[in-house]
């Protein structure tokens, strides 16, 4: 199978790599099916998936991390396959507003994708995933850590 293939001349990051193994078919259809492009001008569903991704697979822990991560570089940008690095307020107001089904129902296709390359051992510990906003009283969110920032003594 192809997906196992390694190619001695492969120059794509590692993320573009991860990416690809998305088909294509069941990216559009999540956004067909959750319209999650439709009041979207520039932040679509493929940019959120990206900085998602490599928040993850960067142990990013805020968007300034993510932005500037992607942002590195004018080629980066271009191998993600995005246009430009997403600015924090617009991935913010991206999290907030767009349905986190579309993201649930791509892990779900996926798993039913592969699934079958998968070893039976791994398919037990990995489940379908169905998200739960849990609402508690009186739950409070922890308080941010404050970050001292040390400038530099003159020279």
């Amino acid at each position: 199978m192809s997906l196992f293939r390694r190619n001695k001349n492969n120059n794509k990051p590692v993320i573009r790599q991860v990416i690809d193994l998305i088909p294509r078919h069941i990216l559009t259809h999540a956004i067909s099916k959750y319209k999650s492009d439709k009041y979207c001008s520039k932040y679509k569903t493929y940019d959120q998936l990206v900085a998602l991704l490599f928040g993850q697979l960067c142990k990013c822990s805020t968007l300034e991390d993510i932005s500037v991560g992607i942002g590195v570089s004018e080629t980066f940008i271009k191998d993600l396959g995005l246009e430009q690095s997403p600015a924090k307020s617009t991935m913010s107001d991206g999290n907030k507003n767009r349905d986190y089904q579309v993201f649930e129902y791509i892990y779900n296709e996926l798993l039913k994708y592969y699934g079958n390359s998968m070893s039976i051992a791994y398919l037990k510990v990995v489940q379908p995933c169905h998200f739960k906003v849990a609402e508690r009283e009186g739950f409070e969110p922890p308080e941010p850590v404050k970050v001292q920032r040390f400038s530099r003594p003159p020279h």
